[in-house]
């Protein structure tokens, strides 16, 4: 009987934790400090999709210098942009734990010493280390934190916001193209570097700027909440009413001891009492029983039911047992009052709690006695949560760049405010509670357990590769694939493409200018279009993935510069959705829910085909020494990416259909079952 009611002790801590945990949960400005969020991941972006995006300004130069093909070349590129990709599960546990300041400022560093460092590459070997992979880590640890930090920092301004922070993307593809053109005029290639390195350090400045959103303060208390703590202080002491106790007939006919509730139940009509912070769940000093509390505000909208007659009614009821209750108490005696608290004492100190009650303390009994079960532990996992609620990450909708208003979460809920506590992960220490430490032990298990908690859940959130078995998600990661094989190909060899045509070097890097100068257009259009209800996200990247390949696939067709701007214009015109809608593509297919994951493992896809995409196309260049069938094989590729991705839609019916017949079979033969248990059995005799 005791182990029931400790369970039932530590149920209800549980629940009480939960609830005291939506008032620590960060609540986004929607502007102010977040446009200069906005300002500083655009910024951010800039800087490294602009020195990613053009890589082919300089790979003409390094196949000289190195005397090396330009599929061996072609890795460094494409290392530089697969590995920032790729490793976006780790970045995202570095920034879970140690915030997307810290984590951005950590990627300028990496990031500027990897391309001052390739200066001093005597190979492409060690390019590939330098500028490839240790260049593409630096620029992983700026990328992630300037997307996060501004779904960190907006919520309802969030389509606006995300849009113009990632508009950073085409806009410095349009900068550095010439830009990058100009320094290897008049400095090598080592030169260039250098400065681009000193470049990619100020992406330290714009991360000192992304500082941390904090649990929102303790508001002054209103007049009437002061009034009704003045007033319980006066019936501890037992000077107003002369005992700190009220006596309850219970059903049975029995009688029970409650505590006084310190507080007015009925503040008024202009009260600014926040009834949703505060809740009363006093408890009797034996902790058998517990009194009514009152409902938060959402509770109170949760139950429609409910109208005001029923609350009028429990507002009467309330004041005839007030009034019967304090005619009993000035029956009541001290004497009995202190051998209440003497037997407090007593169970308090049987359950090894630490806590002390006095006289002075009874209003506080409730939390302690609670309490008792957990002690210093409890405390320390709680105020640890605290802190987990305002990590970047503990928000399940921290990747969705779209508006959250269309999410089918945010309709179903009352306000802002109950969307923005389904949205946010309790910490495991506040839902496992005395339970998970019996069971779990240390948490975490193995070598793992040198990892902060922050950083491991984090990390098997973004990589849990259970999603790959969903039929849809597996559909649309080989879309994704693909997809990344032709992608990369237009930024690295178009400029090398259209030279071998006849054009001159300095005009040719202006078309990469205009893929990002359309890229951006197309961002904008992207976004602005998927924010309509009735638009299907999916279809509009399929159909952008179709008409971007076709273009790719014209390239060879071009023979003037003015053929090469169409092309040009219209891949980077297209291919923007193919970025800029991806997480309101999984939001649709898979749910709010399955973002984070679905997003990590999409974003380690990506990065594998980005890694291998331009090589092969070079290889397929030092084979046949022109670049028709190189642009030829992106667009098929982009085809084959799109080809699949219609097909998502069927098999997501599919699915549903299977399940469906799961369901109806599964209840056919508990019908059947329940049929057979009921029917008469025969008698043997």
């Amino acid at each position: 009987m005791r182990k029931n009611k400790n369970e039932e002790n530590d149920e209800r801590v549980k629940r009480e934790n939960q609830k005291n945990m939506i008032h620590d949960i960060p609540i986004p400005p929607d502007g102010g400090w977040g446009w200069v969020i906005v300002m500083s991941s655009f910024l951010c972006n800039l800087i490294v999709d602009g020195i990613a995006y053009t890589f082919g300004v300089f790979l003409p130069k390094f196949v000289i210098y190195f005397n090396e093909g330009k599929g061996t070349v072609a890795w460094v590129g494409s290392l530089l942009a697969g590995v920032y990709l790729s490793c976006g599960p780790i970045v995202g546990a570095l920034t879970n734990k140690f915030g997307c300041r810290t984590t951005c400022i950590m990627g300028s560093v990496i990031g500027m010493a990897a391309f001052a460092l390739s200066t001093l590459s005597n190979s492409v070997a060690m390019l590939m280390v330098t500028y490839g992979i240790v260049g593409g880590i630096g620029f992983g640890l700026i990328y992630l934190p300037a997307i996060v930090s501004v779904g960190y920092y907006f919520e309802k301004k969030r389509a606006l916001a995300t849009g113009i922070a990632v508009c950073g993307s085409g806009f410095g593809t349009f900068v550095f193209a010439p830009l990058a053109a100009m320094l290897l005029e008049h400095y090598d290639w080592k030169g260039a570097n250098l400065i681009l390195a000193g470049i990619i350090f100020n992406c330290a400045v714009f991360g000192s700027l992304m500082r941390p959103l904090e649990a929102p303060k303790k508001k002054c208390k209103p007049l009437l909440q002061r009034m009704a703590e003045d007033k319980a202080a006066q019936l501890e002491r037992g000077s107003l009413m002369g005992s700190q106790y009220f006596t309850v007939q219970l059903p049975d006919g029995s009688y029970e001891k409650r505590l006084k509730v310190p507080v007015n139940v009925d503040p008024g009509v202009h009260s600014s009492f926040d009834l949703d912070e505060v809740i009363f769940d006093y408890t009797t000093l034996s902790g058998a029983h517990a009194a009514a509390r009152m409902p938060t505000i959402s509770e109170a909208k949760g139950d429609p039911s409910n109208g005001d007659a029923a609350q009028s009614q429990e507002k009467k009821e309330d004041k005839q047992m007030k009034n019967s209750q304090l005619k009993d108490n000035l029956e009541d005696d001290t004497k009995e009052s202190d051998k209440l608290l003497e037997d407090a004492k007593a169970a308090a100190a049987l359950r090894g709690s630490r806590t002390s009650v006095s006289n002075g303390e009874a209003s506080n009994v409730k939390r302690r006695s609670a309490g008792a079960c957990g002690s210093k532990d409890d405390v320390s996992s709680l105020s640890a949560s605290k802190k987990d609620l305002a990590r970047p990450l503990a928000r399940k909708d921290v990747f969705y760049t779209g508006s959250v208003t269309n999410l089918p979460e945010y309709q179903s809920q009352k306000s802002l405010g109950s969307y923005r506590q389904s949205i946010v992960s309790i910490p495991k220490a506040v839902q496992s509670g005395k339970a998970g430490k019996k069971s779990g032990g240390g948490g975490g298990g193995g070598c793992c357990r040198c990892i902060p908690e922050s950083a491991r859940k984090e990390i098997s959130g973004l990589m849990d590769f259970s999603l790959m078995k969903d039929p849809v998600f597996l559909f649309l990661g080989v879309s994704n694939v693909f997809g990344m094989l032709g992608f990369y190909v237009p930024f690295v060899y178009i400029i090398d493409a259209a030279t071998t045509k006849g054009i001159d070097e300095e005009t040719a890097a202006f078309l990469l200018s205009i893929i990002g100068i359309t890229n951006t257009v197309g961002r904008l259009i992207s976004g602005y279009i998927s924010d309509f209800p009735a638009v299907d996200s999916l279809f509009v990247t399929n159909v952008c993935i179709a008409v971007s390949g076709v273009a790719v696939f014209c390239v060879p067709f071009c023979y003037d510069y003015v053929g090469f701007c169409i092309a040009s214009g219209c891949f980077g015109l297209f291919s923007s959705a193919f970025i800029a809608l991806t997480s309101i593509v999984l939001v649709d297919l898979l749910g709010i829910a399955q973002l984070t994951n679905a997003f990590g493992l999409l974003c380690l896809l990506r990065g594998v085909a980005a890694i291998v995409g331009p090589p092969l196309a070079g290889s397929v260049f030092d084979m046949t020494q022109s670049y028709d069938v190189p642009f030829w094989l992106a667009g098929i590729f982009l085809f084959i990416s799109s080809a699949i991705s219609f097909m998502v839609p069927l098999v997501r019916r599919w699915v549903k259909r299977k399940e469906d017949a799961q369901l109806a079979k599964s209840a056919g033969e508990m019908k059947q079952l329940k049929s057979s248990e009921g029917s008469p059995r025969a008698v043997q005799t």
